[in-house]
């Protein structure tokens, strides 16, 4: 897992309502020349997308503010933001923005090249001894009529993530790895699932609730014993690294946010 550092952080803000009721500030963890890269949590969509359950998208609030001068905006000399890799809304972390056309062009080249390495953490709960680490290449398909994908040996487009459980038993709760270099859409999601691995907080792909203050017991007041330890998907991105010909090699990281961290003490997983 990424280590803490002592530095302040920067944010970008997003005043109500460019990206929903509340206003929204994300951390800003890289601007570099040609791009930029934001800490997105969970919730918060990338691009705009059939799936998406809103219009509202970081690729429209961030030309918004460019396009109305906000000075923290226009100091990362952007021209144009574009967003590099469709990111799953419910998966918070590195979410990557090209700042003019040519830049876009580049990296989004890059991304459907396998030029750039991803790294995700999450936990799970497994019923059955999986090993310790493991590899799923199950090719995967957009279904016809709902918002989802399937597994398809004849028609799905190849996808490859490797897993690796970094704490936990063998059965039980853990803390999992999730590699790859060309993630589609639920990717990480769906190839957890088909492999015997229930996702916290997962809704779409046969994942399990987190657990409640009660089960593992935790004292709280009476009111909260049976309120989950955590809400949301509990799957992150946390580092995207970069291996581009002629360009200088880069890794981002995204710290884990602080209600992930919260559980993963109480399941005795750090």
């Amino acid at each position: 897992m990424t280590e803490k550092k002592n530095e302040a952080k920067s944010y970008l803000g997003f005043p109500k309502p460019l990206l929903g009721q509340e206003s929204l500030r994300l951390e800003f963890i890289a601007n570099k020349e040609g791009f930029i890269a934001l800490n997105k949590p969970s919730g918060v969509a990338v691009r705009q997308h059939p799936w998406n359950a809103t219009n509202v998208h970081l690729d429209g609030c961030l030309n918004v503010q460019l396009k109305e001068a906000k000075p923290e905006f226009v100091s990362t000399g952007a021209e144009l933001f574009g967003s590099i890799y469709p990111l799953d809304p419910e998966i918070s972390g590195i979410a990557l923005f090209g700042k003019d056309k040519t830049s876009i062009a580049h990296l989004r080249n890059a991304f459907g090249s396998s030029f750039i390495k991803f790294e995700f953490l999450f936990v799970a709960f497994s019923s059955e001894a999986l090993g310790s680490s493991f590899v799923n290449d199950t090719a995967l398909l957009a279904h016809r009529t709902k918002s989802k994908m399937i597994p398809s040996s004849a028609k799905g487009k190849r996808s490859k993530t490797a897993f690796r459980r970094l704490s936990g038993e063998e059965t039980g709760w853990g803390l999992w790895e999730a590699n790859t270099q060309l993630f589609r859409p639920h990717q990480v999601r769906l190839h957890a699932s088909l492999s015997g691995l229930k996702l916290m907080g997962e809704t779409l792909y046969e994942g399990v609730p987190a657990p409640t203050y009660a089960s593992i017991g935790k004292r709280k007041k009476a009111q909260d014993l049976n309120t989950e330890i955590f809400k949301g998907l509990a799957l992150h991105l946390e580092k995207a690294s970069f291996s581009i010909e002629n360009d200088p090699k880069e890794t981002i990281s995204a710290e884990m946010p602080r209600g992930l961290k919260t559980a993963l003490n109480y399941l005795n997983l750090v």
